[in-house]
């Protein structure tokens, strides 16, 4: 596949920008000038003019928001944080643009209790109705005293995804939407699906080579922006092989963090493009109250 260029900034924070779109002045029509014609040949009417073109829309900033690790919340069930949360989500849709809601893991801090899901619903039902939801499993989702994916995969979000977009029935997902004049590929893998997922992600991404492809993984860099050892492999297996793939988040471990890759995807030793990641993991171990991130995304 040839190069191509995707252009968009991305911001961490709420923005608000002011788009003025330029006003286009239609040029006057030329009067038509009376022509004497004989008495008996008729005249031939004028065509009529066409419409002038629709002026192009300017892409519009977009925002997605991005929930890490809040399996800390859903343990304590903190006094209103997670229901606060979704409600700030539904209010600011409109006015942020926000067009997805994704997650990278360990919404709750043991998959296995329903108590905790039930609390986390707090958050998600207050924006379950009105916008889309992306989410993959975490290692506390998965369960800690018990291990296994049964109560995630349950959960009604995951079963309603498509046979043809889930890979073993959620453990690993795709989505794609359009936003600010360009086409966008979700795409993630839960805890412990990585490895089993990669070729099914690679026939993904060679499904859609271009649309901008944003990666969700629950563990794949530190704090400090070093490789965890899953994330080296799935950067080597499926990051590096396809020249969409432009953002990567994570979670998993405690703190922020921020790693640049520069990919060189010709073979002529220059760089093509660059792959961001992020890692955001607050916890709220230390605080009650509940954090989330705005992405915004400003096309250019």
């Amino acid at each position: 596949m040839g190069k191509r260029n995707f252009g968009f900034l991305l911001v961490l924070a709420a923005a608000f920008i002011a788009l003025c779109s330029a006003c286009v002045a239609t040029p006057a029509l030329p009067q038509a000038q009376p022509t004497l014609q004989p008495a008996q040949v008729s005249a031939t009417p004028e065509p009529t003019p066409a419409e002038p073109p629709e002026p192009t829309p300017i892409p519009t900033p977009f925002s997605v928001v991005w929930l890490a690790d809040t399996q800390t919340m859903a343990y304590y069930n903190y006094p209103g944080a997670l229901s606060k949360m979704g409600q700030w989500i539904a209010q600011e849709r409109v006015g942020r643009n926000i067009r997805y809601v994704v997650q990278t893991g360990d919404a709750v801090d043991e998959g296995w209790i329903a108590k905790q899901w039930k609390n986390f619903d707090q958050l998600y039902y207050g924006f379950k109705d009105i916008l889309p939801y992306f989410p993959i499993a975490g290692n506390h989702d998965v369960g800690i005293k018990w291990h296994g994916y049964g109560p995630y995969l349950a959960r009604s979000y995951v079963r309603s995804i498509p046979r043809y977009n889930s890979f073993e029935g959620g453990k690993a997902v795709f989505a794609t939407f359009s936003a600010g004049g360009t086409d966008f590929l979700l795409l993630g893998a839960g805890w412990e699906s990585e490895l089993d997922a990669v070729g099914w992600m690679n026939d993904v991404l060679n499904r859609y080579p271009d649309r901008v492809a944003i990666l969700l993984f629950h563990g794949y860099i530190n704090a400090d922006g070093t490789f965890m050892s899953i994330g080296q492999q799935m950067f080597d297996q499926v990051v590096s092989k396809h020249a969409n793939v432009r953002l990567v988040l994570c979670g998993h471990v405690r703190g922020t963090g921020y790693r640049a890759d520069d990919v060189d995807d010709t073979g002529d030793g220059k760089p093509d493009r660059r792959v961001n990641t992020m890692i955001y993991n607050y916890q709220h171990y230390d605080q009650n109250c509940g954090q989330l991130r705005l992405l915004t995304f400003d096309p250019v």
